[in-house]
């Protein structure tokens, strides 16, 4: 089992987590990311900078791997990771 040494905000006071921490670590970042996709794939007039600001985000923070394992379109990926845009 391995172990990880968290240190909480900045006290100085360590704890050891167990690799639990990772998995909710991995689940966060999962429920980020689907929000985010469901931003990016907003279709209301009120909703173009959400989209925009969301596609930013997922080009910077993930994968096309990762959006397809988490179910996003091919056509969506391709949107996100076009060479241009604007």
């Amino acid at each position: 089992m391995q172990l990880e040494h968290v240190t909480l905000f900045g006290s100085g006071i360590g704890i050891g987590a167990h690799c639990t921490l990772r998995a909710v670590l991995d689940e966060a970042r999962r429920k980020t990311l689907l929000t985010l996709m469901e931003l990016a794939e907003g279709h209301s007039p009120n909703d173009c900078w959400d989209d925009r600001r969301a596609e930013d985000l997922l080009r910077s923070q993930s994968t096309p791997e990762e959006l397809r394992e988490l179910g996003m379109s091919e056509k969506m990926i391709e949107h996100i990771f076009a060479e241009t845009h604007g």
